[in-house]
């Protein structure tokens, strides 16, 4: 039995609450179905919510039939994975159409080229002297692999390997999958990932008619380079987010209103397995209402 939820991110611009970054299991690393995320919702008090799992619009079709008839808001958004100056870049596109052709060509071509590496992935930790193979990894959600996926397969096939051990019961055990990703990802197999992954200024202009485009958890990011993908046709950042402290969030918030760009806000939930300590709501902060407009006018498109 899993703990329930905090109540976070009330704020004082009212008492609803809104989610506008959570992971299913059509995520290879989501731990609740959009059903169960939709009847805890319900229970904590969620008004609007989005689906965004990396690389996979599945969750937004599903999730749309479940929420009819609940009095939850549910936005469609997915998590894309691109690249920019030899780093991973998240970016969040809302209130598309999940049957478009657009959005879910740019996933396919992207996610079958990143697949057709995983034998350098495989070879890799083999390298290092762990047993992996394909189908342990393969089965793992549909969208492209990450850290739970890698992490839960060296885990089976090498239990009792030390290095497995210090994210399972060892000190790297309080965030397992995170930490795994860390250290991992940004090194070795992960340059075989990236280099398949999409440009990002060139996904923001090729979605920038098909949905509200987000810049997730962007960090210490410069203000340069904000104005450079709005001009693409980034409308927003994730000033709200699990990954910010404080200061951050402050200096965000100045930095969207400097360059008139729309505040956004989630918690980037996975589930108490996957990420410790990050509940379903867990929000700061509240995104603008301008944004919300701009993903209910997108969606009213298609719908």
């Amino acid at each position: 039995m899993f703990p329930s939820p905090v109540r976070c991110g009330m704020g004082a611009q009212g008492s609803s609450m809104i989610d506008l970054h959570i992971h299913t299991t059509h995520s290879s690393d989501g731990q609740y179905t959009p059903g169960e995320i939709l009847r805890r919702a319900s229970r904590i008090g969620l008004s609007t919510l989005a689906f965004c799992d990396h690389m996979e619009v599945a969750a937004g079709i599903e999730g749309l039939e479940l929420a009819a008839g609940t009095g939850l808001e549910l936005f469609t958004g997915v998590e894309l994975s691109t690249a920019w100056e030899g780093r991973e870049r998240h970016l969040l596109c809302y209130g598309f159409d999940p049957e478009g052709k657009v959005v879910r060509s740019l996933i396919s071509d992207a996610c079958s080229r990143i697949w057709g590496r995983m034998e350098e992935v495989l070879e890799h930790f083999r390298g290092l002297g762990f047993r992996l193979e394909r189908e342990e990894i393969s089965g793992w959600g549909a969208s492209v692999p990450t850290g739970v996926t890698m992490l839960r397969a060296l885990s089976a096939l090498n239990p009792d390997d030390p290095r497995v051990l210090r994210y399972t019961c060892g000190d790297r055990s309080d965030s397992p999958y995170l930490n795994f990703y860390r250290d991992y990802a940004l090194e070795g197999f992960g340059k075989s990932v990236l280099s398949e992954l999409p440009d990002l200024f060139e996904t923001v202009s090729l979605l920038r008619d098909e949905g509200v485009l987000v810049l997730a958890h962007p960090g210490n990011v410069s203000g340069d380079f904000l104005k450079k993908l709005k001009h693409e046709g980034l409308q927003g950042i994730e000033v709200y987010s699990s990954y910010h402290g404080p200061e951050t969030m402050s200096c965000l918030r100045d930095l969207a209103l400097s360059l008139g760009l729309l505040a956004s806000a989630g918690s980037d939930f996975h589930g108490e397995a996957i990420k410790p300590g990050i509940s379903l709501g867990d929000v700061q902060g509240r995104p603008d209402e301008a944004l919300m407009e701009a993903v209910r006018e997108s969606m009213s498109s298609w719908r």
